[in-house]
This record gives C-alpha cells, sequence and structure tokens, in this order.
C-alpha cells in the first residue's frame, strides 16, 4: 500500500490551503487503464483534496496550456450558482500513490478565482483511497 502525508506544516496552514496533493496532468493517448502509469510531463501541480466536490476538477487555464482534448461541455454548481464549461479529456497521476485518475474532467476556474491548486480532487477519487484527517496536528494521510 501506498502512502502520503497530503496535510501541512501546521493546523492553521491546513484550514487556509487544505490538504494538498502533487500530481502530474496530462492527456495519454496511448494510456489504457490497468496498463502502466501513462506518459505525462513530471508537473507537480497542486492538487486540492476537496470532500465537498462530487466529481474532479481541472482549472481551465491549465487545461488550455496542456491542450487537453475538449469534448463537451457540462453544467457545474457551485457558491456562485449555475454555470457551463469545458469538459477536458485528461488523465491525473498521483505519483506518491501510484495512482491514476482518468476520463472526463470539467474545466473550472480555479486560478481566475484566486485558488492556488490546478485539480480538484473530488468525492470520485476519495472513493479509491482512505484519507485520515489530523486537523490539530495538520497531518492528512492518504493510502492506496
Amino acid at each position: 500500500m501506498a502512502e502520503v502525508n497530503a496535510g501541512q506544516p501546521h493546523a492553521s496552514v491546513l484550514v487556509a490551503q487544505g490538504p494538498t496533493l502533487y500530481v502530474n496532468v496530462g492527456f495519454d493517448v496511448d494510456y489504457r487503464p490497468g496498463a502502466a502509469r501513462p506518459a505525462l510531463p513530471n508537473s507537480h501541480i497542486p492538487a486540492l483534496i476537496d470532500t465537498g466536490a462530487t466529481y474532479s476538477c481541472i482549472d481551465s487555464a491549465l487545461a488550455e496550456e496542456l491542450g487537453l482534448p475538449i469534448i463537451g461541455r457540462s453544467k457545474v454548481a457551485g457558491v456562485h450558482g449555475l454555470g457551463e464549461v469545458n469538459e477536458h479529456l485528461a488523465q491525473i497521476y498521483a505519483p506518491g500513490l501510484e495512482l491514476t485518475v482518468h476520463g472526463a474532467f470539467d474545466g473550472v476556474h480555479l486560478r481566475a478565482g484566486g485558488v492556488p491548486h490546478g485539480v480538484l480532487l473530488g468525492r470520485s477519487f476519495l472513493q479509491r483511497v482512505t484519507m485520515r484527517y489530523e486537523g490539530a496536528t495538520g497531518k492528512v494521510i492518504i493510502t492506496a
């Protein structure tokens, strides 16, 4: 079993920045689920583990920078109400967990909204791992 600390150095930093994994993001046309990891750039993009999000999402500006294929439009709801965004094909690889999440991801406006993360890992990611959140110490352990 692979295990990483997605926490922060202090409890107050964990509250301010949230649990964060560093991931590689891209689109490997030759990737097949269950095969070896996808061939992605070693990008170390911060990914917020967001227990309030149903699905995982990618920052829209990052998706454009990476040239991720657009496969359609998707309606998303958040604190600002309902909106429509591009849906991208991608793979997100968490090196410390040796775990790949693949498929369609909504391109949401994280950076434009001041969020320092390039990816949100929602409950669709959490269903594949175990997370231990120690709010008093700032430690968050993810096991896959």
